[in-house]
């Protein structure tokens, strides 16, 4: 039912991952709620990939979206996300961190294995989406956070509209099939 309605960001790592550049960027990259930013955060590329194309999104282990892609998720104007300019050395093409602050607990527990740290969930190794979820509005529900977890979650609505994109660097998985082991290759 609900769970047939989400799939997992995973990442693809074959484009290289980055790190920051500067304690700025890590600490806006790190904080859990919007913020208001004046200058362009910087990141390096820390592992090289092994594909020369240009992706979609880069790892840091944030996601750093290109500006077709920012573009395409701006349309679905989620209060919760937040899009904060960012550059990639030696690359001149514009990015922009994504960032998430809609935290949601809802689980399956007895379908779920989680790690609980003071109340929240904060490790995910794999998990359903309580039928609970479907009582929250549903442009409250289209990208969330599981917790306090790096694990974020799609509607199946945004994941269709990227789909029609070819976008490089993006993958989702099914919640139903989606393990903390799901995205390695």
């Amino acid at each position: 039912m609900i769970n047939e309605d989400y799939y997992v960001w995973t990442e693809d790592c074959q484009f290289g991952l980055l790190d920051a550049a500067n304690e700025f960027t890590e600490t806006v990259q790190n904080k859990r709620q919007l913020l208001s930013v004046d200058e362009t955060l910087a990141y390096k590329m820390t592992i090289k990939g092994d594909s020369e194309e240009l992706a979609d999104v880069y790892y840091s282990p944030k996601y750093l979206l290109s500006e077709k892609l920012c573009a395409v998720l701006r349309t679905f104007d989620l209060s919760y996300v937040q899009f904060i300019p960012a550059n990639i050395d030696q690359k001149p093409e514009k990015f922009y961190l994504l960032k998430v602050i809609n935290f949601i607990l809802l689980i399956d527990d007895k379908k779920s294995k989680v790690t609980i740290r003071r109340g929240s969930i904060k490790g995910v190794d794999r998990f359903l989406l309580s039928n609970e979820l479907a009582n929250i509005n549903l442009s409250d529900r289209l990208m969330f956070k599981v917790g306090h977890s790096s694990v974020t979650v799609v509607h199946k609505s945004i994941v269709d509209s990227l789909a029609t994109h070819n976008l490089l660097g993006v993958h989702f998985i099914p919640v139903t099939t989606w393990n903390a082991w799901a995205g390695t290759r």
